[in-house]
């Protein structure tokens, strides 16, 4: 029964299941994932790995990995302007079905540099999509013969296992990083605000033969700060995140608190800080988010746990999702540059 249950609620939610993206809970670890703009002003190397586990606990849920690299690439220009470029993949495994999907893209960007503090950013993302679904370990309602399940009978099975397509995507950032001439482990505030658009070509997802369903373009509105206190120790990160892909909406608003226990030398750079960041996200209607990370010199290691808050959670028993992060940044710097920031 619990298969016909999945079945069902498949073919009820397809155009949500299959129509709507990978959702990772620290997305501000890869904001190029979410827009193509977001990368490469602030930090000039960027590389990590991210998983995530979810709803495991009591149903084969959601199993995610993601790794990304981009760098900056200056050349020559009297404005200050500067390409970066990419590469993000993404592999995501759930459900009886083995519904998989891998996910490459290519973001590339240019920003221009405003005056001294402010940049303008604009990029563009070519992604190939793959997913597929295994339905032979489906169970199908014609495959009941009225007292017991017979596998030995036809299925229902109508579906393609295999779909592939071309995913296009852009985006704009607009960045405020400023920086006095001043010999303390003090930076100044950050500002990122971005806008993006995914799946602009709308390409073709639907796993049923001649449907004419398309993926829906995934709009995105992303902010955010880094505040340090003068003279402290101790800084704020808030951000905010709005999605919307057809009647799906998600909204998502927290706050990183961070400590630094130890001070950069800002000439050299050859001596790093380390910091400790906690911090509480809260995905309206659906979940709130424990986060926990530790930045030593260029690394940062991360972890946060989903605790479900929507009607799911009589089955997860608030159990959502744990999702753990490695990322390297900034790793050729012999001599501080100017920024640094996740």
């Amino acid at each position: 029964m619990k298969n016909i249950f999945n079945l069902f609620l498949l073919l009820i939610v397809r155009q949500t299941l299959f129509g709507q993206d990978i959702h990772l809970t620290q997305y501000f670890v890869s904001p190029q994932i979410i827009n193509p703009a977001a990368f490469g002003v602030v930090n000039n190397f960027e590389a990590g790995v991210q998983y995530k586990s979810q709803w495991n606990s009591f149903t084969k849920g959601f199993t995610t990995y993601s790794a990304f690299v981009n760098k900056q690439i200056p050349f020559k220009n009297k404005k200050g302007g500067f390409f970066a470029v990419g590469v993000n993949c993404v592999y995501d495994k759930a459900g009886d079905g083995s519904f998989t999907s891998i996910i490459a893209g290519l973001p590339i960007n240019y920003s221009v540099k405003l005056n001294a503090n402010n940049y303008l950013t604009s990029g563009i993302n070519i992604g190939y999509n793959q997913k597929s679904i295994s339905a032979s370990n489906l169970t199908w309602g014609s495959q009941y013969d009225g007292f017991n399940y017979n596998q030995a009978l036809p299925n229902e099975n109508r579906i393609q296992q295999l779909k592939t397509a071309v995913d296009i995507g852009a985006g704009m950032a607009w960045v405020n990083k400023k920086n006095g001439k001043k010999f303390t482990a003090v930076t100044e505030p950050v500002n990122i605000c971005g806008l993006s658009a995914a799946h602009l070509n709308r390409p073709s997802y639907s796993f049923f033969n001649n449907s004419n369903e398309r993926m829906k373009i995934r709009y995105n509105f992303y902010e955010y700060c880094h505040f340090y206190f003068e003279g402290s120790n101790f800084s704020i990160v808030p951000s905010l995140m709005l999605q919307r892909q057809g009647s799906a909406n998600e909204i998502i608003l927290g706050n990183m608190f961070c400590y630094k226990l130890s001070n950069d030398s800002y000439i050299t750079g050859i001596k790093q800080s380390t910091s400790l960041n906690m911090g509480v996200y809260y995905r309206f209607l659906d979940a709130v988010t424990l986060n926990a990370m530790i930045e030593y010199k260029k690394y940062l290691i991360g972890v946060s746990y989903d605790l479900n808050l929507s009607n799911l959670k009589q089955s997860s028993k608030a159990k959502g999702g744990l999702e753990v992060f490695f990322k390297l940044k900034n790793p050729f710097n012999f001599l501080y540059k100017g920024f640094s920031s996740w």
